[in-house]
């Protein structure tokens, strides 16, 4: 995930020159990563990738296809189990069978959405590891200038709409959108990258984020 949050920014700098998953929301308690992150209706017209699962299943499919990459990822996933998580779910979609199984290898061809959602053990503990990992999902300072720059937006806190920790950045350029949120809600860190859906990522972090309870 570290590396599809890099892979947009890349999108930027070059530019610059340089079937529903999930089930009914748990009565009691918060909901699992699964029922957060999994449900097709937010990207209409996509299908689900096969490698969209646990963490740990994303992490054997990455695995096999980009053993680097699954290193790097793997590290990740240990570290915010070590900061707290305790549930996971990867969500990926696709509108064509060809963008799924990429694990950040290149830019998407057509429409692609990741939604990657972290439960902790409470809401204190998310937002800790929200500010902790900033250096893995957010943008830097200067990645945000370039990206403005290129005509992109960013927005962080409150103006996201997505609560006070969070961060939302969007950009279209050499004809592929960017649409980028991270955020913390209660007890879930949610990351969302959807590529070429412009009309779209917006009002599905919307509902991604309505279904923390």
């Amino acid at each position: 995930m570290t590396r599809l949050l890099a892979l947009a920014c890349m999108v930027v700098l070059a530019g610059c020159g340089g079937g529903s998953g999930g089930g009914n929301p748990l009565a009691q308690g918060p909901a699992s990563a699964q029922n957060v992150a999994d449900n097709s209706s937010d990207f209409p017209g996509l299908t689900k990738c096969p490698e969209s699962g646990s963490y740990d299943n994303y992490l054997k499919a990455e695995q096999t296809k980009a053993p680097d990459q699954y290193a790097s990822d793997k590290i990740t996933w240990d570290d915010l189990k070590k900061s707290g998580a305790n549930d996971s779910y990867v969500a990926i979609y696709a509108a064509n069978t060809s963008d799924c199984g990429q694990f950040g290898s290149g830019t998407p061809s057509g429409k692609v959405a990741y939604v990657y959602a972290f439960r902790f053990k409470d809401s204190t503990t998310a937002a800790a590891s929200f500010k902790a990992d900033s250096k893995d999902f957010h943008l830097s300072d200067s990645d945000i200038a370039s990206l403005k720059a290129a005509g992109g937006t960013a927005q962080q806190g409150a103006a996201t709409g997505l609560g006070d920790n969070s961060v939302v950045l969007s950009i279209s350029i050499a004809d592929v959108a960017v649409y980028v949120a991270f955020w913390q809600n209660k007890q879930f860190e949610v990351a969302m990258l959807a590529f070429n859906e412009p009309a779209i990522g917006a009002s599905a972090a919307t509902k991604i984020n309505g279904r923390v309870h």
